[in-house]
């Protein structure tokens, strides 16, 4: 089967995980897989991160996948869309059995290039912009696109059932076009990379992800004043960077936190997992949070915002779902996770999410659209 992957940019986000796992899969047992992407240039990735990055595509070139970078694709709007829309085009004058776009810029460009071409188009959002991002007239005309867009799609698919509710409340798509495929998680490694990690300094709460306004760090801060209100030497670690860590080490300087909450940088996160008590995550929106399914790979109970991905994930037997906005109901639920010990339910709950059966899933989409030849 020839395959096309198209996503906006290759870091070490979920979405773009997720993508080159699924080309390095997806390649290895026998289909031809092209992955096209941007140059990455607005990713605020360290040169460990791009280094991890690098290796994957290394190793899925050398299974014979084929990388094409798109000069002009980059995650702003602008008039480079259009030079980015002429790539595309050019892309797609090759034969394709499936063009899987990947997320909202790409798969609004990559979409609208493959109209007339004979693949079957399949769509992962990879949760939504529809809320925490942009303003409410923006908003309207991305819910407008995408309402045309899913009209010109085989398939689309979801991390989660709730996203794909999401999608069907606003009207993008039909039910009987909508499949929930997880995001998924290679288990066995990171079980095999976490015997490795060193023992360390113990870490009461660790979150990882960008430091950029949707991932609301500023929340889990400040719930973070009210766990040390009663446990003062509680050390909370953030592992990640972004454009809002300056102002967020003046909010923890602000709280007279600088003892309390430590800015790693990026870094890998599971050494910090390894050593810590529990996980806790307080978005305002996520797709799935396939730093949660790492968390519970590492047999650590999640305390997580109630959002669309985060709920479907996390119940009271591996963790606690809390209103992220009320700081003592945050506090509260994080200090009761180091009361509990929830272990095998983690690493069972972990299994649910696992690369294998991510790939199948996919593998059985796309071949009843193709018809099932190979």
């Amino acid at each position: 089967m020839k395959i096309l992957h198209l996503i906006t940019r290759m870091d070490r986000g979920g979405s773009a995980v997720n993508t080159l796992l699924s080309a390095i899969e997806q390649q290895r047992v026998g289909n031809q897989v092209s992955l096209a992407y941007g140059l990455s240039v607005e990713s605020e990735m360290s040169a460990e991160e791009h280094a991890k990055v690098d290796i994957d595509i290394l190793i899925f070139q050398a299974l014979g996948g084929r990388i094409m970078v798109l000069k002009k694709m980059l995650r702003s709007l602008g008039w480079h869309d259009m030079q980015a829309y002429k790539e595309l085009k050019i892309l797609l004058n090759e034969p394709f059995d499936i063009i899987h776009t990947h997320t909202s810029k790409t798969g609004a460009l990559g979409r609208l290039a493959a109209i007339g071409h004979k693949g079957k188009v399949i769509h992962t959002p990879h949760g939504h912009i529809f809320h925490g991002y942009f303003g409410t007239l923006k908003t309207k005309i991305f819910i407008a696109v995408e309402r045309y867009l899913a009209k010109k799609t085989d398939v689309l698919l979801a991390l989660t059932r709730a996203e794909r509710d999401d999608h069907l409340a606003l009207g993008i798509g039909r039910e009987d076009q909508w499949q929930v495929i997880p995001s998924g998680v290679d288990i066995a490694s990171i079980r095999q990379r976490l015997k490795t990690c060193p023992k360390g300094e113990i870490w009461d709460a660790v979150s990882v992800g960008r430091l950029v306004p949707i991932k609301g760090m500023e929340r889990l801060i400040a719930a973070w004043a009210k766990v040390c209100e009663m446990k003062p030497k509680a050390r909370l670690a953030l592992v990640g960077d972004g454009e809002e860590r300056e102002k967020l080490e003046g909010l923890v300087k602000n709280l007279g936190l600088s003892e309390a909450v430590y800015f790693v940088g990026w870094a890998d996160p599971l050494p910090y997992l390894a050593n810590a008590r529990c996980f806790a995550l307080m978005s305002h929106n996520e797709g799935m949070g396939r730093v949660v399914v790492e968390a519970f790979a590492a047999g650590l109970p999640c305390v997580v915002s109630d959002v669309c991905g985060l709920r479907e994930l996390v119940d009271d037997k591996v963790g606690h779902v809390v209103n992220a906005d009320n700081s003592v109901e945050v506090a509260e639920a994080i200090m009761a996770m180091w009361k509990e010990n929830m272990k095998n339910e983690t690493w069972q709950r972990a299994q649910h999410y696992s690369l294998s059966a991510m790939i199948a899933g996919l593998e059985k989409v796309y071949q009843a659209k193709k018809g099932g030849c190979q």
